[in-house]
């Protein structure tokens, strides 16, 4: 081979170089740029999850608050009506009806309580599942961006 032949060889192989050392800047670009788009929209999902959870959290506080002064206030009425009946001589009939409506009261009050907290937990059940997911997304996120490292 001549001097001009190495030449050329040369040529073509830093020509060859400098096109893998181009794509290779553009892909290491194309990598970030993708690591902070998704760690933005981590950040997004996992705000929208903190606001979730605390709205859920209100709600429960504002539905245990709600039967609290539901119960005090039923108790209030019915201790009305009990003070009534002793002042007034109630008779057993009387005394009975009262007792009934106490009973019917309580098991009314601990069905709409039962039913708030299966509200309330199903809204609590799913957040484990939601924040494994997003576990999980982010770890596959991290295994991309590893393998993406090696490559380099």
């Amino acid at each position: 081979m001549s001097t001009s032949d190495w030449i050329g060889v040369a040529t073509v192989m830093l020509t060859l170089f400098a096109l893998y050392s181009s794509a290779l800047a553009w892909l290491i670009g194309q990598n970030a740029r993708l690591r902070t788009e998704t760690r933005r929209e981590l950040e997004a999902l996992e705000s929208v999850s903190e606001r979730s959870l605390d709205k859920i959290q209100v709600q429960e506080a504002k539905s245990r608050h709600d039967l609290a002064s539901t119960l005090q206030a039923g108790i209030q009425s019915l201790q009305q009506q009990v003070n009534q009946l002793r002042e007034g001589s109630a008779t057993k009939p009387e005394l009975a009806a009262v007792e009934q409506r106490l009973a019917a009261a309580l098991n009314e009050f601990k069905a709409e309580a039962r039913a708030d907290f299966a509200k309330i937990a199903q809204k609590v059940d799913r957040l484990p599942a939601i924040e494994a997911h997003l576990a999980s997304v982010i770890q596959m996120i991290e295994k991309i961006g590893t393998v993406t490292a090696r490559e380099r």
